[in-house]
């Protein structure tokens, strides 16, 4: 750690400014940005956080506004076009259309999930490259911070989410490593302990016990796999169908559990989350959705992931459609997730990739 902590340091010394990104809004990619922060601007540096997506779900509005986050963190749109030298971190994916097309050069790139040999080989040769797997990016930014010697200040705010992003990550500790454990606590130690238990008891919505219900009313099982619908969401609720499926994947029966929800009218979004550890669930949404779909898996192998397919518009938009298109969407669900696909469905698949589909992955809160 102290050979990787040096060669840390000696990249963020021969930058002038480190702009962060994070390609989802979630506590541990919110909490592996402000340690990345505090570190970089203890070393005397100026720094940007830009972030993907939006601050739709409850408990990220809360720390959004309890931590001010609007005057530290930027939507993706507002970084300069000229800025391609950046860190990622919570992703090891440069080529996400999460970033809006926006061509990023990462310099520094930490992620506590998979990736392939190749990101590894590419991106340490000129830069810093930590990619291990724990149950949460904050861990690894926490044993950075430590081992370079550096002391959070007593309540601050980089403490408070960085505890609250371990003990979100990890499932309240459930999927916790050792290395998490060790992180969270000397993390809680000065963090803001009222703080953090405002976060963790954020408030639902009516709109998500609705939708609950309405999941409820509507699942199919078959085998151990679940899929069930919430109809026709906004863009700002869509993150409930995370929640949902973090819910019903609880279920001792259910292996796989499936949510899906038509958002803003333009969109299918699917959250999926598999138990099953003899089960490629990346292979399986992958023959469903292709390159629309992605997947992480935890420390402890519990597989989070989701897809966004593009719906027609135009002349098959409007609310005379909406009951048919509802129909529709749920026979299709159904069918992907509770039969088994032949090798001409998995062949449209690949064949779809090719066209205008938004191919945006990870749904992970």
């Amino acid at each position: 750690m102290i050979e990787r902590t040096e060669q840390l340091k000696k990249t963020i010394e021969g930058l002038t400014a480190l702009p962060i990104v994070i390609t989802q809004v979630d506590p541990d990619a919110i909490g592996s940005a402000m340690l990345l922060r505090y570190i970089a601007m203890n070393l005397g540096k100026e720094v940007t956080i830009y972030y993907c997506g939006h601050f739709g779900h409850p408990q990220n509005r809360t720390m959004f506004t309890v931590f001010d986050l609007g005057s530290i963190m930027f939507p993706i749109k507002e970084m300069p076009k000229e800025v391609r030298s950046c860190a990622l971190v919570d992703s090891s994916q440069v080529s996400d259309s999460r970033l809006m097309g926006r061509v990023i050069a990462p310099i520094i790139i930490i992620d506590h999930h998979d990736t392939d040999s190749k990101t590894r080989v590419e991106y340490d040769e000129n830069g810093f490259t930590l990619i291990d797997r724990v149950g949460a990016a904050t861990t690894l930014l926490t044993e950075i911070l430590f081992a370079m010697n550096y002391i959070l200040p007593r309540n601050s705010k980089e403490a408070t989410l960085g505890a609250l992003a371990v003990f979100t990550d990890t499932k309240m500790l459930i999927n916790a490593t050792e290395r998490d454990v060790i992180a969270y606590s000397r993390l809680l130690e000065f963090a803001d302990k009222e703080l953090f238990r405002q976060l963790q008891s954020y408030p639902l919505p009516q709109r998500f016990f609705e939708h609950f219900r309405e999941a409820v009313n509507n699942w199919k099982m078959k085998e151990g796999r679940l899929v069930t619908g919430i109809g026709f969401v906004s863009s700002k609720d869509a993150d409930q169908l995370a929640i949902i499926a973090d819910s019903l994947i609880r279920m001792p029966e259910i292996q796989m559990a499936i949510t899906w929800g038509i958002v803003d009218n333009a969109v299918v979004r699917i959250s999926a989350r598999c138990t099953d550890p003899s089960m490629s669930f990346h292979d399986f949404l992958a023959e469903r959705f292709g390159k629309n779909s992605g997947v992480k898996t935890s420390a402890v192998g519990v597989a989070e992931g989701g897809a966004f397919i593009k719906l027609p518009s135009g002349f098959w938009a409007g609310d005379e459609l909406k009951g048919e298109l509802i129909s529709l969407v749920k026979r299709k669900m159904d069918h992907l997730i509770l039969e088994e696909l032949s090798v001409s469905e998995q062949a449209n698949v690949r064949d779809h990739d090719g066209g205008d589909t938004e191919k945006s992955a990870f749904d992970m809160t």
